[in-house]
């Protein structure tokens, strides 16, 4: 095939294609009649004659108007990070194993499993057959080193002794009574006792068992309240402080949320995991939570603010994301940090405020400084400046009215006799 051949069918596919791209896509009438192609393309035929001045809100002198129509919307603010949630792990406010205080056969076991205890009672009991003999023996002693102490002072007060013999006698009497708090504090390690207030836990031996100084009896757990652990990440070091309220939700009931206090708080970091210990304690006047069980535990914390606006509006060049904001009538492209995508907005850092108006709608063909014409905005003022708020100069009823910006939502398209903004 000839290569003007060649050529003259390339033209006429891409004229075709064109034709059928302004047919297709609803924002290229605007992009041409945004750069003065609308009086040619109209000439041509392939797309609607321009309106005057007199049809259209922002041209001048019967001339099509070359500015942008866009939709804004304002940006919003969001909070984030200022909720953090962890898996916790309950532990009794105290709890303490019982172990004997000497070894021996046990005799007695006065209490039963689950059991409430008192600090100082008497649990458990030993064989203090040995310990009796030799608490009376040093109370025999005692009472002996006393009688020769007085004799002695009689005689000394006649001169019948020396004051040297007095003052052994009376060490001797000393001695006795050390001897007999020690053959006393014998008899009672053979009783064992409850260090601490609490519930006990399954005791682990019988009487006739033979213990030892390490042989375990029973663990007391004092869950009046339990201390809950858990561990944050490094980044909220400094943010969790002493008496910051806490909100915890048994794993195993999920229905019941409980109030706690941060009550410790590690001061290391662990460099394996990267997190830090914490603490909250948690009230359990009833008893019915008890040390092991797994909880949620929610913390608040101030958070930070960022700028939210419309996913449309984000777009994206060399230097990175950016947005469009409409500053006195005129397009500003702000360069972007995206922190968080979420469904409804997305999240962002840069020179931008709550409150600005950002383009969502109309970006192809903006540039730096280019006027820009908000879509409605027009056709709002001609509403509060006619009687009854109508369109009085179009002839629309309010019916017709409300269908405009509708019809121009949808792609563009114009309800036949309606007028729509200059540069669609």
């Amino acid at each position: 095939m000839a290569v003007w051949k060649q050529i003259l069918m390339s033209l006429v596919v891409v004229v075709v294609a064109g034709v059928i791209g302004l047919k297709l896509s609803p924002s290229a009438a605007g992009y041409l009649a945004s750069h003065g192609f609308a009086g040619p393309m109209a000439r041509l035929g392939l797309m609607p004659a321009p309106a005057s001045d007199a049809g259209t809100p922002g041209a001048k002198g019967g001339r099509p108007s070359h500015k942008a129509v866009v939709v804004l919307q304002p940006a919003g603010s969001a909070v984030i990070n200022d909720k953090v949630t962890a898996l916790g792990t309950g532990a009794a406010l105290q709890e303490v194993t019982v172990l004997p205080k000497s070894s021996g056969t046990l005799t007695d076991v006065l209490v039963q499993s689950g059991a409430r205890v008192t600090a100082g009672q008497v649990i458990a009991r030993l064989d203090s057959t040995v310990e009796e003999i030799a608490r009376d023996k040093a109370k025999l002693a005692l009472e002996d080193a006393q009688r020769t102490m007085e004799r002695n002072k009689a005689l000394l007060q006649n001169d019948a002794t020396p004051a040297s013999q007095v003052q052994a006698v009376e060490l001797a009497a000393k001695v006795a009574v050390l001897s007999l708090r020690s053959a006393e504090q014998d008899l009672a390690d053979r009783s064992i006792t409850a260090p601490i207030s609490g519930v006990l836990g399954i005791i682990q031996v019988t009487p006739g068992n033979a213990v030892t100084a390490q042989t375990p009896i029973v663990t007391i757990e004092d869950s009046s309240a339990l201390l809950v652990n858990f561990w944050l990440p490094e980044r909220l070091s400094g943010q969790v402080k002493t008496g910051d309220s806490a909100v915890l939700v048994p794993v195993a009931r999920p229905e019941l949320t409980l109030t706690a206090v941060v009550s410790s708080i590690d001061n290391r970091i662990d460099p394996n995991s990267g997190t830090f210990q914490v603490q909250a304690r948690v009230a359990n006047p009833d008893g019915s939570l008890q040390a092991g069980m797994a909880f949620t535990v929610a913390l608040k914390f101030a958070g930070q603010t960022y700028v939210t606006v419309n996913p449309l509006a984000v777009q994206w060049g060399s230097s990175g994301a950016y947005v469009w904001r409409v500053v006195d009538g005129k397009a500003d492209q702000v360069p972007v940090r995206i922190v968080q995508r979420n469904t409804e907005n997305v999240l962002v850092a840069g020179e931008i405020s709550a409150g600005d108006a950002i383009v969502t709608e109309g970006l192809d063909g903006l540039k730096p400084g280019a006027e820009v014409q908000v879509f409605g905005a027009d056709a709002a003022s001609a509403d509060a400046a006619s009687p009854g708020g109508k369109h009085a100069d179009a002839g629309l009823g309010s019916a017709e009215a409300a269908e405009v910006p509708a019809a121009a939502s949808q792609g563009g398209k114009h309800k036949p006799g309606a007028s729509a903004p200059a540069g669609n």
